[in-house]
């Protein structure tokens, strides 16, 4: 069974949007920002860059 925070991370890349995510986990979005962060942390990569809109 995937981690709670692993199936943020792979539902955040489906869906290329923390808030579209955070909807279809029934969590709140900064939740979503916290899994991505320690996954970062935990495997030592940055796993998004901020691009602004366009």
């Amino acid at each position: 069974m995937l981690d709670f925070r692993t199936r943020t991370f792979l539902t955040v890349c489906k869906y290329m949007n923390y808030t579209k995510a955070a909807e279809k986990l029934c969590i709140t979005q900064p939740a979503v920002s916290q899994h991505i962060k320690f996954l970062e942390t935990d495997y030592k990569a940055k796993l998004f860059y901020y691009e602004g809109k366009n």
